[in-house]
């Protein structure tokens, strides 16, 4: 009886249950395998290009932080930072270098030669100082009358009235430009705010025509044409040189 069964297991497939069963044994318990587990997962990284039945290299795990607090502030040592190289070929790269980087102070640039420029409208301010729009100007090789010195108007012929000098100056310089345009020789890259630059209107220079009407003096370092057309002013007794005896030397001319 024995021998059919196990002849007939071999043919007929059956499993070691089946043919204990027939046989009357008490059937084999079933054996459990326990489920394997890693008490210690592991962090993988997988590479480009590596076979992928191979098994992936394990990457390097961050050490265990110490209990020193000044290890705490510095860098790990495990941390070795990557430098982009951008430099582009054919080009000698910078050096390296640590820490923040520094602003180079800057030069300023020297003023360029002074050119002779259009400008309109123009506004008078004061006695010799023009608003050109960008910029003021005040006219170079004079000394505007001074604000406490008083003139008589030659249009009112009341020697009673006196009134400061300087106005009158600027109002006379008004009339004379009016509403042309000026030319005056300045440098782009000058810094000063008022410059102090000769003007004309053609080929009229109004320090000069200021001088004429008496209603400037001639600065120290002038032009020679600037001190003759003084002493003829105060010669013809004009503008601030109105009240007072003219000088000794006009007499003898």
């Amino acid at each position: 009886m024995a021998l059919a069964i196990i002849i007939i297991s071999q043919f007929g497939g059956l499993d070691r249950r089946e043919l204990s069963s027939l046989m009357g044994a008490p059937a084999p318990e079933q054996v459990v395998l326990p489920e394997l587990t890693d008490p210690a997962p592991r962090e993988v990284r997988i590479v480009g290009g590596q076979n992928p039945g191979a098994e992936p290299p394990v990457a390097a795990t961050q050490p265990a932080a110490t209990d020193d607090p000044a290890s705490a502030d510095s860098e790990p040592a495990w941390i070795n930072p990557a430098h982009r190289n951008v430099t582009a070929p054919g080009m000698t790269p910078a050096p390296a270098g640590n820490g923040p980087l520094e602003r180079e102070a800057t030069t300023k640039r020297p003023a360029g030669p002074a050119r002779w420029k259009t400008f309109s409208p123009v506004t008078v301010r004061e006695a010799g100082l023009l608003d050109l729009g960008p910029r003021n100007v005040r006219l170079a090789g004079i000394v505007p009358p001074d604000p406490d010195r008083l003139c008589h108007p030659a249009a009112t012929g009341d020697p009673e009235i006196d009134v400061p000098c300087a106005r009158l100056a600027m109002v006379a310089l008004r009339s004379r430009i009016r509403a042309f345009g000026v030319e005056c020789r300045v440098s782009a890259n000058d810094p000063a705010d008022p410059a102090v630059a000769p003007c004309r209107i053609g080929k009229t220079d109004l320090s000069l025509w200021m001088i004429e009407q008496g209603w400037a003096k001639a600065a120290a370092r002038a032009p020679k044409p600037y001190a003759a057309a003084e002493k003829e002013a105060r010669c013809g007794r004009r503008g601030i040189w109105q009240a007072g005896d003219p000088p000794a030397d006009c007499l003898q001319n």
